[in-house]
């Protein structure tokens, strides 16, 4: 009798632990969903990005560091390394805006917020539009960059946003 109530007791601190560490989890993935949220309405913002859609590809491509989105005040930047398009002859992989814009375009029935950043390049052709989906309780987020001249998607892509210092 004695062992069956000793097992049931150390059954149940299993699952108040279990239960107790999934709380903690589900509180700190909300915790940062709010301050990915509260980065990419400030502005203030870095994407690192993760996995690549691209047009060629049948399967996502695993981002190398270095390709992100950010933006900092009004200076936004998209940057990828070279080895993302070795296809391509991309003469410019990274663009600057010192006058970026972002603005928050809907919040889905589901629970994602999108938002929309808008980056002017020194050529027309490198004017861009980026569509960011942050998801649901989550600082994950789909991140689509377009041309804004010619309408067509450059990249997708998903990510992690993080939030900068002011």
């Amino acid at each position: 009798m004695k062992i069956i109530f000793k097992l049931l007791t150390i059954i149940l601190l299993i699952i108040s632990l279990v239960s107790c560490a999934a709380q903690n989890r589900a509180a700190g993935e909300e915790i940062r969903h709010a301050q990915a949220s509260k980065a990419l309405e400030e502005g203030r913002f870095v994407i690192e990005a993760n996995e690549f859609y691209l047009p060629e590809d049948k399967s996502p491509v695993k981002s190398s560091t270095g390709n992100y989105i950010s933006m900092q005040g009004k200076r936004g930047v998209i940057s990828f390394t070279p080895d993302l398009f070795p296809k391509t002859p991309l003469g410019n992989l990274t663009i600057t805006d010192d006058t970026a814009e972002i603005t928050l375009e809907k919040r889905k029935k589901n629970g994602d917020i999108q938002f929309r950043m808008r980056m002017t390049g020194p050529a027309n052709s490198q004017d861009r539009k980026v569509i960011i989906t942050l998801y649901k309780d989550t600082d994950k987020c789909h991140v689509q960059v377009s041309n804004e001249l010619l309408a067509y998607p450059v990249v997708k892509f998903t990510g992690v946003v993080r939030p900068t210092g002011k």
